[in-house]
């Protein structure tokens, strides 16, 4: 990933980005798990089915990648979706540590489902929003997740 050069500190504007996007962070997410849980999905699953590509297995280090999470964090979770029978694990033939994590029918049922949690919530929040900033304002969001990402990717 290539770094992200730093701007020069602007005049008249202000600089404090961490305290809105800890709020909209944590607002997002409530609302989110409120939407979800009607579905019974709870935090985190979404984003784990989500990840967990229905057509073809996929390993656990690239899911936490994805994720920015370690392996044993997705290992966990993994367990929660198994139990609820929406995934399971397979051994990679070729290479015995490996592990591939593969959606269940049941599974992509509830993905899809998530998905549309999702979309529904995003057409909701865009129309809230004139057309003209979208891109930018979603440029700047996906900047700031790369900047965040890449620093904590080098703490871990």
């Amino acid at each position: 990933m290539a770094e992200i050069t730093a701007e020069p500190t602007c005049e008249n504007v202000p600089d404090n980005l961490i305290r809105p996007l800890l709020a909209l962070s944590k607002s997002t997410r409530q609302l989110i798990s409120l939407k979800l849980a009607e579905i019974g999905v709870v935090a985190g699953q979404d984003q784990l089915l989500d990840a967990i590509d229905p057509d073809q297995r996929r390993g656990i280090c690239e899911i936490a990648r994805e994720l920015s999470v370690r392996p044993s964090t997705v290992s966990k979770m993994l367990d929660s979706l198994e139990r609820r029978g929406w995934c399971r694990r397979e051994m990679d033939d070729a290479d015995l540590r490996r592990t591939f994590v593969v959606l269940t029918e049941d599974g992509a049922r509830v993905r899809s489902e998530v998905r549309q949690v999702w979309s529904a919530m995003n057409d909701d929040l865009t129309r809230q929003i004139p057309c003209a900033d979208r891109p930018a304002l979603s440029d700047a969001l996906w900047r700031i997740e790369r900047i965040v990402a890449g620093r904590l990717s080098r703490l871990r």
